[in-house]
């Protein structure tokens, strides 16, 4: 097997793969979270004995949920971005033989 590819395959299609699969694992994980975390803001909205504090608190936990399953997806498409441009250099060698 020749350097270049192996190169290729090495430093750029698997940790990009494995960037997206973590970050599809974690997205899923922080998704369920933050669906939990809306429903319980709705509920407690819903209340009428609810105080404002507790309304504001669960609020912002439902925005740090919503930011880290923002934050997973961008990492997802980055590693997918990184396995693509692997992909391509490895195309493109086998083009130039």
């Amino acid at each position: 097997m020749k350097t270049r590819p192996v190169i290729l395959l090495f430093t750029l299609v698997v940790p990009g793969f494995l960037v997206v699969l973590v970050s599809l694992y974690f997205f899923a994980v922080d998704y369920e979270a933050l669906i939990k975390a809306e429903t319980y803001v709705e509920k407690i909205a819903n209340d009428k004995r609810t105080n404002e504090g507790n309304l504001q608190f669960a609020y912002h936990r439902a925005l740090a949920h919503r930011i880290n399953v923002f934050a997973d997806a961008t990492w997802g498409l980055l590693g997918g971005v990184i396995t693509a441009v692997g992909i391509h250099g490895l195309v493109m060698l086998k083009q130039k033989d």
